[in-house]
């Protein structure tokens, strides 16, 4: 489908990770535009690269500053519709919170800041999850520590308020904790608190399973008619295991996954959500069901691994805040791959052979993608530093090898 039209509008991402290259390039592929992208510094992903320009904000949580920057982009594109989005919870939920200062022009593409709060903090999440009859993980939230658990060990230890929890910095943080003793999560429980954090934490039963049990599903939601137009369901062949990246999905295989679509839809109907959310789920063996751990009112970070199955995100954007365009409903039904880290090496990470097999598929039939590595992207410098961090991945395995 060719989405070039007359239309004239500008991208804006707020954020440097790889999620907002991966959309800076869903823009382009789809629209041959250039994307503006807003970061504190400039880091790996959208550096040298050919299809962004860079705004550098060092003090781009600071609104009067980020508005400072605001105003260059509007003075470097007048007259014209710009549209923004947020490349992580923190960015995301900072364009929720600022919305009503936007300039007439600006599409904002995000929900009121209480659809907001409820849908993406845990604790109203799993009260939607009861409410819905969608499946959930066994989970106590607590404020402050609770001796008596209503589950057994192992247990999952984590923020119920990510974005507050995004912006802290302290020795011995992870993005979720496992604790296999009451040792341990005591432990765990005195450093979140001592590093900052002080809002509710969620404990949860640990649902067994290694990386092949995870899943992601994304979503688009139009606020016109409230009609979910694009679900997406992707297996995780491969998490990042680094104290500071686990959760991170180097690997998804995106194929169908027909049992988890009524679930989605009921969450979305439940929340009031619109626009692009973001569902973690995990496969529970011992019912046969997945279960739903968050909803992330943001495209995930590898979102890429919609692009790759067909779904271009910016056409969801484009096609219904700036064009008005009445969107039909699509169940992703296509088989891709999504995968950062060498060839050989998720190969080696993957036990199940049924699973390498299809890898292999995918690679020969070109339908295997890494959303940094594009022949458009022609730059040196650029190469070299993609391919040693790709290599370095090696080292991270090798060091922080996946506990199964």
């Amino acid at each position: 489908m060719n989405h070039t039209s007359t239309i004239q509008f500008v991208p804006v991402v707020v954020g440097g990770n790889r999620g907002a290259y991966s959309l800076a390039r869903a823009f382009y592929e789809a629209y041959q535009v250039k994307t503006n992208v807003i970061s504190p510094i400039i880091i790996g992903p959208i550096e040298n690269s050919r299809i962004l320009k860079n705004y550098v904000q060092p003090e781009i949580e600071q609104p009067d500053r980020f508005f400072e920057t605001i105003g260059m982009i509007e003075k470097d594109f007048p007259g014209i519709k710009k549209i923004i989005i947020g490349a992580d919870d923190r960015y995301a939920e900072m364009l929720v919170r600022l919305q009503r200062h936007f300039p007439e022009q600006w599409v904002v593409p995000y929900v009121s800041e209480e659809v907001f709060g409820r849908a993406t903090n845990k604790e109203s999440f799993y009260a939607v999850c009861e409410k819905a009859g969608v499946p959930y993980p066994k989970t106590l939230v607590i404020t402050e520590f609770e001796e008596k658990l209503p589950f057994e060990f192992p247990i999952v230890v984590k923020p119920a308020d990510s974005p507050a929890y995004q912006s802290l910095h302290f020795a011995g943080k992870e993005k979720v904790f496992f604790a296999k003793s009451p040792d341990e999560y005591r432990r765990i429980f005195r450093l979140m608190r001592g590093g900052g954090y002080r809002e509710p934490i969620v404990v949860q039963e640990f649902v067994p399973g290694d990386d092949r049990s995870l899943a992601v599903v994304t979503a688009y939601t139009s606020p016109e008619d409230r009609e979910v137009k694009l679900i997406v369901f992707g297996q995780i062949l491969l998490e990042d295991h680094t104290p500071s990246g686990i959760g991170n999905h180097l690997a998804i295989l995106a194929r169908p996954e027909d049992s988890i679509t009524e679930d989605v839809r009921k969450l979305i109907a439940e929340t009031g959500f619109t626009g692009f959310s973001n569902f973690d789920l995990k496969y529970d063996e011992r019912t046969g069901r997945y279960v739903f751990f968050e909803l992330n009112g943001r495209l995930g970070v590898s979102n890429y691994y919609v692009t790759a199955a067909g779904h271009n995100p910016a056409t969801y954007y484009v096609d219904d805040r700036i064009r008005n365009l009445k969107l039909g409903a699509v169940v992703n039904k296509e088989e891709a791959l999504f995968n950062v880290v060498p060839k050989s090496l998720l190969l080696k990470q993957i036990k199940s052979v049924q699973l390498r097999t299809k890898v292999k598929i995918l690679y020969r039939e070109d339908r295997a993608f890494n959303p940094l590595e594009a022949d458009f992207e022609t730059n040196v410098k650029r190469k070299a530093v993609l391919w040693a961090s790709t290599m370095n991945y090696y080292r991270k395995f090798r060091k922080h090898p996946p506990q199964v």
